[in-house]
This record gives C-alpha cells, structure tokens and sequence, in this order.
C-alpha cells in the first residue's frame, strides 16, 4: 500500500473503521460539538448558506 493516511483523531472520540480508510487528512469533530443549541447548524461556505439537520433518528441531512 504505500501511501499512509493520516487522521487527526481526537485521543477521546473513537475512530470509525470506514474514516481511517478515507484518503485524505482532516480534523475529526464530533457531531454533538455543533449542535448544542438544538438540531440545526448553518454553515457558510463560499457566499452560501446550507443547513445541517439532525434528524429524530440521529442522521445528518445537508441542505443548500
């Protein structure tokens, strides 16, 4: 395999199995961290506005 891949991984937040296998590196933030103020984030990302949803069942939906 010669390309290593490198997560950084927070020591107290377990590290899935199927993200230590992605190729890239990045910075690992658990979802609870963003949504302490209820079940929406917004995020601006290059002049747009998406909304990030937790749903009842604890999955993410990101929309524009």
């Amino acid at each position: 395999m010669g390309n290593s891949v490198k997560i950084s991984a927070q020591p107290d937040i377990p590290v899935s199995p199927h993200l230590t296998a992605l190729p890239v590196q990045g910075k690992i933030i658990d979802s609870s961290t963003l949504f302490t103020q209820g079940n929406i984030v917004l995020i601006q990302h290059r002049g747009d506005c998406y909304v990030l949803r937790r749903t009842r069942n604890g999955k993410l939906i990101l929309t524009k």
